[in-house]
């Protein structure tokens, strides 16, 4: 089995090691993770702090 992970930069920025526990986790499970390079900004971090009509095209 293969999985995609996204991993949010506000997530990374809180809690840095739960991506990499949940890498972890997976890879001990037999699951190959993969990190797709189209991901991008997810807009959380405009939406929470207000800036909705930015983070829009960002959730896109």
């Amino acid at each position: 089995m293969r999985v995609a992970l996204f991993v949010t930069c506000v997530n990374d920025v809180l809690y840095p090691g739960t991506g990499r526990a949940v890498v972890t986790l997976l890879e001990r499970l037999g699951v190959e993770v993969d990190f797709p390079a189209g991901q991008t900004c997810c807009g959380q971090a405009h939406y929470n702090t207000g800036y909705r009509h930015q983070a829009e095209p960002l959730a896109r």
